[in-house]
């Protein structure tokens, strides 16, 4: 499998809300990274990346841009889409739910070794995030 089509898997094994799915497609000692201090290796950090989202707004759905095949390296651009009926457990702290629906555009970049990952980047405007829940003012410009 090339890494396009893993990042397109990735996707749809997320929007099927298929935990043990998507987590089988990272390596043992897969890193991943995301904004909010959220970063470490192996089953563990893949399963709370998981929850994080999933759980903080379980209707979510990615809707897919662009994914773009570099051979052992793939990027989806993506826009994450999803109510905030939960609280949303990030390392950084709690934040309690919000009932605000989000559109939030990202990036993912996965480097490849067979049929999984082992390196995972998630990329995402953290103000824009904040101020579509609330919790920040618009900026002003």
């Amino acid at each position: 499998m090339n890494a396009g089509e893993l990042m397109q898997l990735s996707i749809e094994r997320w929007n099927a809300k298929d935990q043990a799915g998507w987590s089988a497609l990272f390596t043992e000692d897969a890193t991943l990274s995301a904004p909010g201090g959220v970063g470490g290796a192996g089953p563990e950090i893949v399963a709370m990346f998981y929850r994080l989202w999933q759980e903080a707004f379980p209707d979510n759905r990615c809707r897919v841009l662009r994914i773009v095949d570099g051979g052992g390296s793939g990027v989806v651009e993506a826009v994450f889409e999803g109510t905030h009926t939960e609280t949303l457990h990030a390392p950084s702290g709690d934040l309690p739910s919000t009932g605000r629906r989000v559109s939030v555009p990202f990036i993912n970049i996965g480097n490849v070794s067979g049929d999984r990952f082992t390196d995972f980047g998630l990329y995402f405007d953290q103000v824009d995030l904040l101020t579509q829940l609330g919790l920040v003012g618009a900026p002003v410009g």
